[in-house]
């Protein structure tokens, strides 16, 4: 009778983050869980982790970068470890294709917050928000970074350029700073949106009005390390 796959601990750790955020690539997996290692631990990793079934993986193109997913197997493994079945996104492949870009990069502002010291004490992707606060929210953030002790709270947005700046992207913003004030009044609360270059931060910021001591705005690739 073969021996039933065992769960390392930081297996769990690299299961539960993947099946939080719906999707991370390999490159975001290695800075977050493995930095301090070899791509052969990595490598043995995700077969022990595919081999059980827990994880699902494809290559980017058939040959390009990794990609990786919670599996309904997986959920399970988890689930009896103590994870609560409402934290993880079980999925039967990546993200869809209008979605890739999108949750990938949500996947590196995840990386560049966990990575930094001190680290969040909770980093919450958006659909793990909708489903913690349902209908509540008149507008969620991408991401959600909370340090306790220090009582602030950073609301990330994730901006690709292909949303109108006056008419969609500044009303969410609005909406967004009221939610921070309602939810975490007593915090320090701040939006961060990350742009995909210089021209469309300067948009941003010449538009933002009022928000401008709320909302920071920065390029992507100035900010997070990829």
């Amino acid at each position: 009778m073969p021996l039933k796959p065992k769960l390392l601990p930081r297996d769990r750790d690299v299961l539960l983050t993947i099946g939080r955020f719906r999707m991370l690539t390999r490159p975001q997996v290695k800075r977050w869980f493995f930095a301090d290692v070899s791509e052969p631990v990595v490598t043995r990793f995700v077969e022990r982790a595919t081999a059980a079934g827990w994880l699902g993986v494809e290559r980017l193109g058939g040959n390009g970068m990794q990609v990786f997913w919670l599996t309904k197997k997986g959920v399970e493994i988890l689930v009896a470890e103590g994870v609560a079945a409402a934290d993880l996104f079980p999925a039967n492949g990546p993200a869809a294709a209008k979605d890739f870009d999108h949750t990938a990069a949500i996947g590196d502002a995840a990386v560049w917050l966990a990575t930094r010291a001190p680290a969040p004490d909770e980093l919450l992707p958006a659909w793990t928000l909708e489903r913690i606060f349902g209908g509540r929210l008149a507008a969620i953030p991408d991401l959600l970074a909370l340090w306790k002790d220090a009582k602030a709270v950073l609301a990330v947005e994730v901006d690709l350029g292909t949303e109108p700046i006056q008419s969609v992207f500044l009303p969410k913003l609005g909406k967004l700073c009221g939610v921070l004030d309602r939810w975490f009044g007593g915090m320090r609360a701040t939006v961060l949106v990350l742009v995909p270059g210089k021209r469309r931060m300067a948009s941003l910021q010449a538009s933002l009005g009022e928000l401008a001591s709320r909302v920071a705005v920065e390029v992507t690739t100035d900010v997070i390390c990829r």
